[in-house]
């Protein structure tokens, strides 16, 4: 199989299980609006950040190397058994000390929700492990199945909670607690994670070689902290936590176009660190950057033009304000695509430390951004600062990377499809529903009629 078809393969196969989240995610979204107070959501969005920012920071990373190394030694079963068994014992390990460490904690800090936010970082913390495996085994599949249950799960107990027992945002948290423990049992079951785990095997060496490579890209997860969940922590403390319950449902619509960039990604960085010393590796990361890149211009282009028709069917009157943000967050989405994607040939050549320092520039100038403007223009200072983040960072490692691998865009196509995303913006703010309609039509086939040939690839692969 070629490096194309084994990306779309693989791509293919991850948009079946992370699809069903953002479909979730979509399904939520007037419950949310509807039923839960500005305020309340706000805070619990605001835990939810911070919970994503802690578990990777807890786990010390250690899902990525486990993946990483795991991909090196697929049909290596020894090789196998030390690093998912020094790899687990030493997760176990993090989990009981840090639960101890918080237990005290909540002695002298009064926290709303504390102990769900504890069996929620835990949940976390598991299910990243055992999909970290599932990747790392090529098993793709496993891994789909396993966010389709936990997607569907989140679904049903929300729906339950808020509707018939009437809870407020809390039940956001318990819903994510149970839903990622059924996806980690199903993942433990299914990758026979008990088969590899041997305690003679727990290896001192092994373990240093991977915290080798994932304690360096914790200055990264803290910065990209500072570019995301920053913005959050600012507005609350500057204008109020209902303000950020706005913001939320404003980023809600990026973040849908993030969680489908993050399966491509997935599958980009597995198919990329496999064949980042072929001879065509160039060519092959030029053209894929390109169209990936091209792809989700156009889907902010879609998102943009039917925002108009479709916002006060989606969004509760509670959250009228976010229809002036969605477009500036799509834009800082787009900026963030180029920059994963960069991310991947630090990825495969295990340059982890690059992928920290790339981003720490990016970070300064988020939070610096914020405090400055977020009195002045509020909303928009969280906005603006995430796109100037983003589009720094995208410049950077786009002539950071030239030293290890010659990538080059496809710069007349990009052009095309940006322009096209001017008009959107345009046609959106002037809240002109038809043409914004026109726009997104034209968009789309012309993307189509651009990419026939990988399309026709993909389509043929998903049939098969």
């Amino acid at each position: 199989m070629n490096k194309k078809n084994e990306y779309i393969k693989n791509t293919i196969i991850l948009f079946i299980g992370k699809f069903s989240s953002q479909l979730v995610s979509f399904i939520l979204l007037p419950l949310y609006t509807y039923k839960l107070l500005a305020d309340n959501y706000g805070y619990v969005d605001l835990i939810q950040t911070y919970i994503s920012i802690i578990a990777p920071v807890l786990l010390l990373q250690l899902d990525s190397a486990v993946f990483r190394f795991l991909v090196d030694c697929r049909e290596k079963e020894k090789e196998k058994e030390k690093i998912i068994t020094t790899s687990f014992i030493f997760i176990i390990s993090i989990l009981v000390l840090s639960t101890a460490v918080m237990l005290i904690i909540r002695a002298f800090i009064n926290i709303k929700y504390y102990l769900l936010i504890i069996l929620n970082t835990i949940a976390m913390i598991i299910n990243m492990y055992f999909l970290s495996i599932a990747r790392g085994n090529g098993d793709n599949k496993a891994y789909s199945i396993s966010s389709v249950i936990s997607s569907f799960s989140n679904l049903i107990l929300n729906f339950i909670l808020i509707l018939i027992f009437n809870f407020d945002a809390k039940c956001i948290l318990i819903a994510s607690i149970v839903s990622n423990i059924i996806g980690s049992v199903y993942l433990f079951r299914k990758e026979k994670v008990f088969k590899y785990i041997k305690i003679k095997e727990n290896n001192t060496k092994c373990l240093k070689e991977l915290l080798a490579y994932s304690v360096p890209m914790i200055p990264n997860v803290l910065s990209w902290w500072i570019v995301n969940a920053s913005d959050r922590t600012i507005i609350v403390y500057f204008i109020s936590a209902a303000a950020n319950g706005v913001y939320a449902i404003s980023c809600k619509f990026s973040n849908v176009l993030n969680s489908i960039f993050s399966i491509f990604n997935l599958s980009w960085q597995e198919t990329i660190s496999l064949h980042i010393n072929d001879e065509d590796a160039s060519n092959f990361i030029s053209s894929m950057m390109s169209k990936i890149f091209c792809l989700f211009i156009m889907a902010s282009c879609c998102i943009i033009g039917l925002m108009p028709l479709i916002f006060n069917i989606v969004i509760g009157e509670n959250y009228n304000e976010a229809y002036n943000y969605i477009p500036i967050l799509l834009i800082g989405n787009i900026f963030s695509v180029l920059v994963g994607l960069l991310g991947g040939v630090y990825v495969a050549n295990k340059m982890t430390k690059k992928v920290a320092s790339t981003t720490i520039i990016s970070a300064i100038i988020n939070i610096v951004i914020n405090i400055c403007f977020i009195k002045k223009i509020e909303l928009y200072a969280a906005c603006i600062s995430t796109v100037i983040a983003y589009f720094v960072m995208m410049i950077y490692r786009y002539f950071d990377v030239q030293k290890y691998i010659k990538v080059k865009l496809y710069g007349k196509m990009i052009v095309k499809y940006v322009t096209i995303l001017i008009v959107c913006l345009t046609l959106y703010y002037m809240k002109i529903k038809i043409l914004s309609l026109i726009i997104t039509l034209i968009s789309i086939l012309l993307y189509l009629k651009d990419n026939k040939t990988f399309l026709l690839e993909t389509i043929k692969k998903i049939k098969k």
